[in-house]
């Protein structure tokens, strides 16, 4: 830790990222493959560490971006598994997707044409959508993409996947219905003589809570770095939190009874103490919802927020008497003595979810990554 820095900084434990895709197996046929979601930098955890991770010591052979540029960084970083790209390819780039083996999903029939055009061979993943209405083709296009790809010789259906709506919801009837119109979609492009060879559905809450036993592959993105679909409810796994964000106390003041702390005042001292700062602020992903009811952890206690989070500091009252030092860690996200705070924790306080609380993450912040005990570099690491 560079405690004279000032400065927070992000922790990431690889031997979590592997435990996680452990139980994730735990809950699979042998014969169900994982497409690991390393989409928006693996969640703010980094995505070429966490492929290369998960490629060289989880046998994962499958991966998922949002956009191409996230697949060309995983290329240039030496990953050498299959790589779908879940979002919509511009002409621009579609070249460059084929160049580097990334495979396109389908999302409009207008697409299509744009692949023909390319001239090349093109494999790629039909979305089908059945719930979100977010991207993808509708189950009634599905007959239009059969006479499409009667046109496109060098077009290849080799996937077909949806998306869960709902998976999260306890007792929720959404998931039977959209595999139901999912597998109806399938029949007719197999009844048409398009036989798809990969067949994925399920997210995390999906594979967690729903048999996939009729499907080749999984999608878990959330579970693989140690945080509930929904933070406040019950899953069959023990995931470990993959991501810390920690910082040092920058500086401690001695204060009077009444004293306002911080924007606007709304935090008032009731006796004389101290008031420690912290480097770190909602510009880092410490979220100005914590103000006056999120905590920190420094030297294994718990500490209140003390006032509004400001961009690059917050503040904490830390008592008559101080039990830590300028210099010493804080534990924003993370562990210290018998304390936690997770991703899942935060997210509760401010009705949100973990996927949010890593995603703000900011990118800026150095990352430290930790393999079987050791600290390991950041890009091209070496196992």
């Amino acid at each position: 830790m560079y405690a004279q820095s000032y400065a927070p900084h992000v922790e990431i434990s690889l031997d979590n990222l592997l435990w996680n895709l452990d139980q994730i197996r735990s809950l699979l046929t042998p014969a169900t493959d994982i497409i690991a979601v390393v989409k928006d930098n693996s969640y703010g955890c980094g995505s070429v560490a966490v492929s290369k991770v998960l490629e060289q010591h989880g046998n994962v052979r499958h991966f998922a971006v949002a956009r191409p540029e996230e697949g060309f960084t995983l290329r240039e970083n030496g990953i050498q598994g299959h790589i779908l790209v879940l979002g919509r390819i511009g002409a621009d780039l579609l070249n460059k997707c084929i160049e580097n083996r990334l495979t396109p999903a389908l999302n409009d029939l207008d697409d299509l044409e744009l692949w023909n055009r390319s001239g090349s061979l093109v494999r790629f993943h039909c979305n089908i959508d059945t719930a979100m209405h977010r991207m993808g083709l509708l189950p009634s296009e599905v007959p239009l993409l059969v006479n499409q790809l009667r046109k496109y010789p060098n077009l290849t259906c080799e996937g077909v996947f949806t998306h869960l709506a709902k998976a999260d919801e306890p007792g929720t009837l959404s998931v039977n219905e959209q595999k139901t119109q999912f597998f109806a979609s399938i029949n007719i492009l197999k009844n048409n003589g398009i036989v798809p060879e990969l067949i994925h559905i399920a997210n995390s809450a999906g594979l967690m809570r729903f048999s996939m036993s009729d499907t080749k592959l999984v999608r878990p993105g959330i579970a693989l770095y140690g945080c509930k679909p929904d933070p406040s409810g019950n899953f069959p796994l023990d995931l470990k939190p993959v991501l810390s964000l920690k910082s040092v106390v920058a500086k401690i003041k001695k204060v009077p009874v009444n004293t306002p702390v911080s924007y606007g005042g709304n935090y008032i001292t009731k006796c004389e103490t101290h008031i420690a700062t912290i480097a770190a602020g909602y510009a880092h992903g410490l979220p100005r919802f914590l103000g006056n009811c999120g905590a920190v952890l420094i030297n294994g206690q718990k500490y209140t927020i003390a006032g509004n989070v400001t961009m690059d500091y917050t503040m904490v009252d830390a008592g008559e008497t101080p039990s830590f030092a300028v210099g010493d860690e804080v534990v924003i996200i993370g562990s210290s003595g018998t304390h936690q705070i997770t991703p899942d924790d935060i997210a509760i306080k401010g009705n949100t979810i973990g996927y949010e609380i890593l995603c703000n993450i900011s990118t800026s912040i150095r990352r430290e990554y930790f393999f079987q005990g050791s600290s390991v570099v950041n890009n091209g690491i070496i196992f």
